[in-house]
């Protein structure tokens, strides 16, 4: 199947420790990273240092690969999302860019007087605004998020579209894999034009000197 983005999730990851160097690891995104205006993002695990999956007991692979066939109508889903939990709050228009587009569907959902205890960032406002940003979604975010499916799932189950539930269902279970110790990342090539991020060093230190042809 044809896939425009994927998510990789690791119901469980020990950390591997450093110190570290070019080449030590071949996979870059399992390097934690976060964004620097909500670096808790990746709470439970440490930012910079570079995870591994933990095999299931009986010595299989416990990832998961969770595929986006297209990213256009993963949009359209977040975007009829956001309407849902705000009693139909939309974009005025859909921005090109993919972080700007974040940024901007995010904000339709917070509210400092509904969700004090958030600072006031409502429902799945974490999926909204970094999940196709390549950053590293740690377990306490991944329970959080569940926890918004959860609450969310009879008013998403009436809408009598099943397009709608049935990634609604797709997207839940991307974060209700990952228990105490896991994490949630979208792979996606980095350099320093992209946008900044936390952790990167790491990234750049495993490349070595192919960083410098970036």
């Amino acid at each position: 199947m044809y896939m425009e983005g994927c998510f990789l999730v690791y119901p469980k990851v020990g950390k591997i420790e450093g110190p570290y160097s070019e080449g030590c690891c071949d996979f870059e995104e399992m390097v934690v990273v976060a964004p620097p205006d909500y670096p808790k993002l990746a709470d439970g695990l440490e930012i910079g240092a570079i995870y591994k999956a933990v095999l299931r007991p009986d010595g299989s692979n416990s990832e998961v690969l969770h595929g986006i066939s297209s990213r256009e109508q993963y949009r359209d889903w977040c975007e009829k999302l956001v309407s849902l939990v705000t009693n139909g709050k939309k974009l005025r228009e859909r921005p090109k860019d993919e972080v700007e587009w974040s940024n901007k569907l995010s904000e339709l959902v917070e509210d400092r007087e509904k969700y004090p205890d958030t600072d006031g960032r409502g429902p799945f406002w974490e999926m909204l605004r970094y999940a196709i940003r390549a950053m590293t979604f740690g377990p306490v975010v991944c329970k959080k998020l569940d926890a918004d499916f959860h609450k969310w799932k009879l008013k998403a189950s009436v809408l009598g579209n099943s397009d709608f539930v049935q990634m609604y269902n797709f997207m839940w279970s991307t974060f209700r894999l990952v228990g105490d110790a896991g994490m949630v990342i979208h792979p996606c090539y980095w350099d320093e034009d992209t946008e900044p991020k936390l952790g990167v060093e790491t990234i750049k230190l495993l490349r070595g000197d192919v960083y410098d042809d970036i």
